[in-house]
């Protein structure tokens, strides 16, 4: 998995904080809500404002925790990237609809 881009130190605590969820006796839980508790523990408890996180690496962190510790099972729900799918001739999401007659 592809964790390019993403701060090393990020990684360590969406794994750490993922890893203490799991040994609480969570089954699953919210990979975006584990990011945001980044965000938290950067802007509050470490008193840097500038931090900035992006939303976008929430999927490939879940997906690398999953495949690095398969013990856990689907700790995260996953949902198809596009990029795992043939989008030729995909004109977006309206191009099926027409317009009402007038």
């Amino acid at each position: 998995m592809d964790l390019s881009g993403i701060p090393p130190a990020v990684v360590y605590l969406f794994e750490k904080l993922s890893l203490e969820l799991a040994s609480r006796g969570f089954k699953n839980y919210s990979a975006r809500a584990v990011l945001h508790r980044i965000r938290w523990h950067y802007h509050v408890d470490q008193g840097d404002k500038d931090f900035k996180c992006n939303n976008n690496w929430t999927p490939r962190m879940a997906r690398w925790f999953m495949d690095k510790h398969p013990e856990l099972g689907e700790f995260f729900e996953t949902r198809a990237s596009p990029s795992h799918h043939d989008m030729t001739g995909y004109a977006g999401p309206y191009s099926r609809h027409t317009p009402p007659d007038s």
